[in-house]
């Protein structure tokens, strides 16, 4: 089976994928989900230095959730992108993902941070292909307890490292 490069997506759909969170948070920072979406789409040299839609999933989820971008709720809408992410790739989240494990990644990578290829390694654990996401929708319903909104701030590293993802 050939694996695909995975398609990114664009700011309009980032924001329509973030809309429906509660309490409908005003963003503070618009340079932070444009450096979402410029991160996951990057080509260098004609190649994707994200390839395959768990590792751009993991590029949004990273990026959103370790630098302040919105009023409240930063770890929901993180969450909200990044199944659009994989939902643009055919992907869906399966119904059996707990939110606490959800959570527990998104402490990591809010905190000390995780290699990127970690997160896309989670994310390729909890997806089927199909259409009927819809499992851990409120997962990060706790920003305060996953340090999302601290600024906690970092790179993680095994961006761009080769690792196949599909």
């Amino acid at each position: 089976m050939t694996r695909s490069p995975g398609f990114p997506i664009d700011f309009p759909t980032l924001l329509q994928a973030t809309a429906d969170i509660p309490g409908s948070p005003a963003i503070d920072d618009y340079g932070v989900p444009l450096a979402a979406i410029h991160r996951h789409g990057a080509n260098m040299l004609n190649q994707d230095v994200y390839w395959g839609a768990h590792l751009k999933a993991a590029a949004v989820l990273d990026t959103l959730l370790r630098h302040p971008w919105l009023e409240h709720s930063q770890a929901d809408a993180a969450w909200a992108a990044t199944r659009a992410v994989l939902t643009i790739n055919g992907l869906s989240v399966a119904q059996d993902v707990k939110g606490s494990e959800v959570l527990a990644l998104m402490r990591d990578i809010a905190g000390p941070g995780v290699p990127l290829r970690h997160i896309a390694r989670a994310l390729r654990a909890w997806t089927s292909e199909g259409a009927s996401d819809g499992a851990s929708e409120g997962a990060a319903d706790a920003d305060a307890d996953t340090g999302a909104d601290t600024g906690a701030e970092g790179t993680a590293d095994g961006a761009g490292d080769g690792t196949a993802d599909g």
